[in-house]
């Protein structure tokens, strides 16, 4: 638009001249309107030749951890280009050792690098990038922008605090022991042997023992213990109070990470639901590159993001596996509050997909009388439930209240030092 305004002025001067007949005015347009056109051929045609690429060391860290970024942009045209500047974005809380920022000649084939280091001492999907690319005309009559198409996150994991007396399997202490809480029959754990009764189904005559006495026999089995468990975290943002939202969610997640963490070393199932929303989700990974005029235009193209229109929860099935831990805590890096599905409406939706033999660990911010009734339901239905409720006193006696007729224990998590002194008699209830 600038552009066009240069030209639309300067038409009208040259028509002016002709008018008045004034050879010289006219001659200092027509050179001045080379010279726009130059230069804004010129300004196009240097920063649509460049070839930009970003590799970053670590795309995973913990809080506190550093990450190399290397940024290596390249003249691929034969046009040398005779000033550009270059600028690469990155989270304004991570702290950056090292330049960012290059002001730089190019010749043709000749390519400039920027290398930084970035520490991220918050939980989050941070993104890095896009490159900022700013040249001009040699004469400074106008400036172009343009962005790179390239996006890079970094994932920084929550904070996992080691729980020593941690135990999920209910009625039991630690160690595999036998249970009165039946769920299902072990067919790998048989008990002992009886005489067949009718409705005892045919895979569980013992035909040695059959053969041997001359009457049918069935095998027995122990019961199969709960063990592990489904992890349901409340991320909805209307569920926590505005004063103290982040440092409680924050703790949320950290209970969350700690609890799966050391389910999985325990040798355990784990799982997780949530109604957050996924980081990864919401950011758009493919921008179409554009050519920008003016550098606010160019800070909003570069602060664009989607908007997250998921309802459904965001989950883990749960299963035993060495590395569901990790992926768990590496969902949880991605995770931000939610205005989607409130946590009751979550558990009954799922609650035909959980697996029966695993307790249901909700970790809630408010029990609401809905909220309790629908884990009542899920109690009814054999589950056992114990509820990690998050650093609010008044409301942990209301929830304890509310819960404490269906028989489900509470367990309040005040800061990181509640999670250490957790009674394994009180888990899985």
């Amino acid at each position: 638009m600038k552009n066009v305004g240069w030209f639309i002025g300067a038409a009208l001067l040259l028509a002016v001249a002709f008018l008045v007949q004034s050879p010289y005015l006219a001659f200092a347009l027509y050179a001045f309107l080379i010279l726009l056109l130059l230069s804004h051929l010129s300004a196009r045609v240097w920063l649509a030749g460049l070839d930009c690429e970003r590799s970053i060391s670590r795309q995973t860290l913990r809080q506190g951890e550093e990450t190399e970024v290397t940024v290596t942009v390249q003249n691929r045209r034969g046009i040398p280009i005779p000033w550009i500047l270059l600028e690469d974005y990155h989270p304004a809380d991570c702290l950056r050792r090292g330049n960012h920022l290059a002001l730089a000649i190019l010749m043709p084939g000749q390519s400039v690098e920027l290398k930084y280091r970035l520490r991220c001492p918050r939980r989050g999907y941070h993104r890095i990038g896009p490159l900022l690319m700013t040249s001009g005309d040699l004469f400074g009559l106008q400036r172009r922008f343009r962005s790179s198409t390239q996006r890079d996150y970094v994932s920084v994991l929550p904070t996992i605090a080691y729980i020593d007396t941690f135990d999920v399997a209910a009625r039991r202490p630690m160690g595999p022991v036998r249970i009165s809480n039946r769920i299902y029959q072990d067919p790998t754990r048989i008990n002992s042997l009886r005489e067949y009764v009718p409705g005892d189904p045919l895979n569980s005559i013992h035909w040695k023992a059959t053969a041997r006495t001359g009457t049918l026999h069935v095998k027995t089995y122990e019961p199969s213990s709960v063990t592990g468990g489904t992890l349901l975290l409340d991320l909805h943002t209307d569920s926590y109070l505005p004063e103290d939202r982040e440092q409680r969610q924050e703790l949320a997640i950290t209970t969350t990470a700690s609890i799966a963490y050391l389910l999985q070393q325990s040798g355990e199932q784990v799982g997780m639901l949530t109604n957050a929303r996924d980081a990864a989700e919401v950011a758009e990974y493919e921008l179409e590159q554009e050519a920008v005029y003016s550098r606010d235009e160019a800070d909003r193209q570069n602060r664009g993001e989607a908007t997250s229109t998921r309802l459904s929860p965001l989950s883990v099935p749960t299963r035993r596996s060495l590395s569901q831990a990790t992926y768990i805590i590496e969902n949880l890096a991605r995770v931000l509050p939610g205005q989607g599905m409130k946590m009751e409406a979550m558990i009954l939706q799922e609650a035909p997909h959980l697996p029966r033999d695993g307790a249901l660990l909700p970790v809630l911010p408010q029990v609401s009388p809905c909220l309790a009734l629908a884990l009542a339901a899920m109690k009814t239905q054999g589950f056992a439930i114990t509820v990690f409720f998050i650093k609010h006193e008044r409301g942990y006696w209301e929830a304890a209240k509310l819960l404490a007729p269906h028989h489900i224990d509470v367990i309040h998590i005040e800061s990181e030092r509640s999670l250490h002194e957790i009674s394994p008699a009180r888990i899985g209830q």
